[in-house]
């Protein structure tokens, strides 16, 4: 104890004697203890800071991967939304849907379509069928819940090649079901790339807490459960973060989110020793650094504060000044001196952590910003598909009305010479069977034309044609092709140029694809040029050491807007589509001359200037590079390639004043044509008019017994025909029989049209009909029937008929000829066509009641559309009766015109 008891007095003895030791003893003592109070309090911080770090970054990374599968779950519903957005019966007749989506689309296994009463009417598979061969469709809880306007999500299960999946269903528009069995293994790769730190994993649970996704596959395909643990039973709504024990047994950091618009829920964790590993480091780094600096600090107390403590003090003020401002650029300078450069190294660590979160937080901004983006180019995506399919469902709707109309019209012929020769036969009279034979045929042959058009693109579209090679000479073809035209180039005064030398060379490839494709072109040039000049040059060229064939097509015809060129190579597209358009067609003309080009390599292009013509090309190899087997499908090579029939405009016929006169407003030539051979000219004489103006020329010229009004002319709509007939005091009175195929009329229903003829019209209707609305009765010569139709064959047909029943008839083609003869010389009644050109049979309607002639002549209304039974009220004021064309019936025509001719009789004898 003696050498502890010196040792004592000898150090009170030197701190009582030296202010210097003493300060320095104390000084020493004070900045220990506070070293150490800042030690821990530094070793808590960063404790805090490191727990929070981790805390922020997993949460961060939970949400990511909740949006993530979000999104995912969203695009595999977005797929199954797209099929039930599609009418049963469009997926119905429509079998290469469903393999379609599912070829896209790699998450699904299977996808099938069940109507609203279980009844599965499509289906696709990558396996073996699951959900399309069951028979308990009905009683699925997927089927009940989709069909209740619920999303369904499925328990996981598993194939029978150990695949998991699990079945999602989503209602369709119909009350349907469109349902699949995804493939889980997406999901199980999307969760098994979520990762935080180095052992940090995330998991899926559904609401009973079975593990559906995890990156260990066992655990899912155990159907390993956490429902019983308590931080699956404590679940909050929205979600926690907290440590406890997990499956493994390990004190573990974790945070769970509700997946939106599902019954899962994510769960992320992390090992509490990793999320605080950091800091459980830095306290031994202080400890160490706390016994360093103890002996520093007692060692060199005189030192430091006599030359370094200010500087190094000063040095780190301005490197928290810095820091305060947001400069992490810079770091603190490291001076010698231990202690203070273990500070200086912890701020700097500080910068360094604080530069890599800010740089985490710029990266995950971008990856959001990228993602916005991604989802605004889907959004755009799924816009152009809407308006394609909308573009779509608007052409199959014009293309169906304009079919409406242009089958119905020869069909309408057809029936109509059918009935009349079998009347004529009866009678013994066959001086115009072989005419009435050569009209039928005409019609047929224009009829199959139409179908085969259709029948032909719809190969096409397909890929069902099929080419095959044969050598042909060019100047044969083109002489084929030329003389098959030339009909229709003298129908409408066109004078055809042909320049093709005679040795021009031979084809090796498929003739008669090629032939019909210049077919087509050349009957195009002579339906849309009048009174003009059609050239044809065939010209030979080489091509990259190939040999080409150049055939070029030039007219001087009306000729094309720029901004409708687009639609001339668009299947079911006109360039004009309206309802008074003057030239018909289908629009498949020129649409099946490109795809048959494009069969045998070749290429059309066209170059057009409005009011001075067109100039079409066909350049095909002459050589087919890839020939193919030959089809078994009917040939393209038809007699007469044009779509449609146009009619010549007749001249006004002198009409003895004698007789009554029946005014066929009509651009079909055969309407005309069987109004004359239906009406006997001793009992009214049949003018018919071509154009709607004709028509109404004619009304006015001729003042018709009664007007036959077809509703689709080629220049006016039968309305505006019938508007302007009803101006004219002197027409008004004209009994006006629309004839037209439209069904749908909305516009002027309320003109007063005697009779509604929807097409076909049977003759007999018709001369019923004219019989009705003439103003005297079929035994009186001065009698007649207007037939307002621009159908040629037709009105000729109704025409013939009525003579045949002793009527005089007129024929006009439109509405404006037909009210021209109303004025002219009004008729007994008006056998009037729906459709019309320049005025339609309503507008016609319409002026005839306006005008004091034809206001109280009866109308007769042909249409090959079926009215509601609204649009029929409406037109109850207008015309005396209505005709079907669609059911085309010549003997109830003659019967309508003669129960109305009898009853007005009666009225003005009256």
């Amino acid at each position: 104890m003696q050498p502890v008891h010196e040792w004592q007095q000898r150090l009170h003895q030197h701190l009582s004697t030296s202010l210097r030791a003493k300060l320095s003893f104390f000084l020493s003592l004070m900045l220990t203890m506070i070293m150490l109070v800042a030690a821990f309090g530094v070793f808590r911080f960063i404790e805090s800071i490191e727990q929070e770090g981790w805390a922020g970054r997993q949460r961060e990374a939970a949400q990511n991967a909740v949006r993530t599968i979000d999104d995912f779950l969203r695009r595999i519903e977005d797929t199954l939304a797209l099929v039930g957005a599609l009418s049963a019966e469009q997926v119905a007749t429509s079998p290469e849907l469903l393999p379609t989506v599912l070829e896209r689309a790699p998450a699904w296994i299977e996808i099938v379509r069940v109507t609203r009463d279980g009844r599965v009417i499509a289906k696709a598979t990558r396996d073996r069928l699951l959900l399309g061969d069951l028979v308990t469709i009905p009683m699925a809880n997927w089927f009940q819940q989709a069909r209740a306007g619920q999303r369904y999500l499925g328990p996981l299960s598993v194939t029978f090649n150990s695949e998991p999946y699990i079945i999602v269903a989503v209602p369709a528009n119909d009350g349907g079901v469109v349902a699949g069995r995804l493939r889980m293994n997406l999901l199980w790769e999307t969760v098994a790339a979520i990762r935080f730190g180095r052992t940090g994993q995330a998991y899926i649970v559904d609401d009973q807490g079975v593990i559906i996704a995890h990156a260990d596959p066992q655990l899912a395909l155990n159907y390993t459960s956490i429902g019983n643990r308590p931080e699956f039973r404590e679940f909050p709504p929205d979600g926690f973060q907290r440590f406890y024990i997990n499956l493994l047994g390990e004190e573990t950091l974790g945070v769970a989110l509700n997946i939106p618009t599902t019954p899962w829920r994510l769960i992320a964790e992390i090992p509490e020793s990793e999320a605080t590993e950091l800091s459980t480091r830095s306290g031994i780094i202080f400890t160490i650094s706390l016994i360093l600096s103890g002996f520093v600090i007692l060692l060199a107390t005189n030192y430091l504060l006599d030359r370094f403590t200010f500087r190094i003090l000063a040095e780190l003020r301005r490197g928290a000044e810095r820091i305060g401002s947001g400069d992490l650029s810079q770091p603190l300078p490291v001076p010698q001196e231990r202690e203070v450069a273990q500070v200086a190294s912890a701020f700097n660590t500080m910068m360094h952590q604080l530069r890599a979160r800010n740089a985490e937080i710029v990266r995950q901004t971008e990856s959001l910003k990228a993602e916005v983006r991604e989802r605004r180019r889907i959004e755009q995506e799924l816009i152009r598909a809407r308006d394609a399919a909308e573009a779509a469902s608007r052409a199959k709707s014009t293309f169906l009305a304009t079919m409406s109309h242009e089958l119905r019209t020869p069909l309408t012929a057809i029936i109509g010479y059918s009935q009349l020769l079998e009347q004529l036969v009866d009678k013994g009279i066959y001086e115009t069977v072989a005419h009435d034979v050569s009209r039928i045929r005409a019609a047929g042959n224009h009829l199959l034309t139409l179908i085969n058009d259709i029948l032909d693109i719809s190969k096409i579209e397909a890929g069902r044609m099929t080419v095959s090679a044969e050598y042909a000479d060019v100047a044969d073809l083109v002489r084929n092709a030329v003389n098959t035209v030339l009909p229709q180039m003298e129908k409408n005064h066109n004078r055809l140029q042909l320049n093709c030398p005679s040795d021009i060379g031979m084809l090796n490839s498929d003739a008669t694809k090629v032939r019909q494709a210049l077919i087509n072109l050349l009957s195009n040039a002579a339906k849309f040029t009048e009174n003009g000049t059609v050239t044809l040059t065939v010209t030979r060229y080489e091509d990259e050491g190939r040999l080409w064939f150049r055939f070029t097509v030039a007219d001087t015809g009306i000729g094309i807007p720029p901004d409708k060129i687009d639609k001339l190579f668009k299947a079911f597209s006109q360039i004009d589509d309206s309802p008074t358009r003057k030239y018909g067609g289908t629009g498949l003309g020129l649409a099946l001359s490109q795809r048959l080009c494009e069969l045998v390599g070749g290429r059309i292009t066209v170059q057009s200037t409005v009011g001075v013509g067109s100039v079409f090309t066909i350049e095909v190899p002459a050589h087919l590079s890839l020939p193919t087997p030959v089809s078994s499908d009917h040939s393209l090579d038809r007699s007469g390639a044009d779509e449609h029939m146009v009619s010549e405009a007749a001249d006004n016929p002198t009409i003895p004043i004698s007789q009554a006169i029946i005014l066929v407003i009509d651009d079909d030539p055969t309407i005309g044509e069987l109004f004359n051979r239906l009406i006997p000219k001793t009992e009214a004489y049949v003018v018919v008019a071509h154009t709607g103006a004709e028509g109404l020329r004619l009304a006015t010229d001729l003042i018709p017994e009664l007007i036959v009004l077809d509703m689709n002319l080629p220049d006016l709509h039968g309305i505006e025909v019938l508007a302007r007939l009803c101006e004219d005091p002197t027409l008004a009175k004209i009994p006006i029989v629309v004839l037209t195929i439209d069904d749908q009329a909305q516009r002027g229903l309320t003109f007063a049209v005697s009779e509604y003829l929807v097409k076909p019209v049977a003759p007999d209707k018709l001369i019923q009909v004219v019989q009705q609305h003439c103003r005297r009765t079929p035994n009186e010569a001065t009698d007649y029937i207007l037939i307002v139709e621009d159908n040629q064959a037709l009105a000729e047909m109704v025409a013939r008929t009525l003579h045949t029943a002793g009527w005089h008839t007129e024929v006009v083609s439109d509405g404006e000829a037909g009210l021209i003869a109303v004025r002219s010389k009004p008729p007994g009644l008006i056998l009037l066509d729906y459709l019309l050109p320049k005025l339609d049979g309503l507008q016609f309607l319409e002026a005839l009641r306006a005008d004091p002639v034809g206001r109280d002549i009866p109308v007769i209304l042909m249409t090959a559309r079926d009215l509601s039974a609204d649009e029929r009220q409406q037109l109850a004021s207008s015309v005396n009766a209505i005709l079907s064309k669609a059911h085309f019936d010549i003997e109830q025509i003659v019967v309508s015109i003669r129960d109305i001719l009898q009853t007005k009789s009666t009225i003005i004898s009256n």
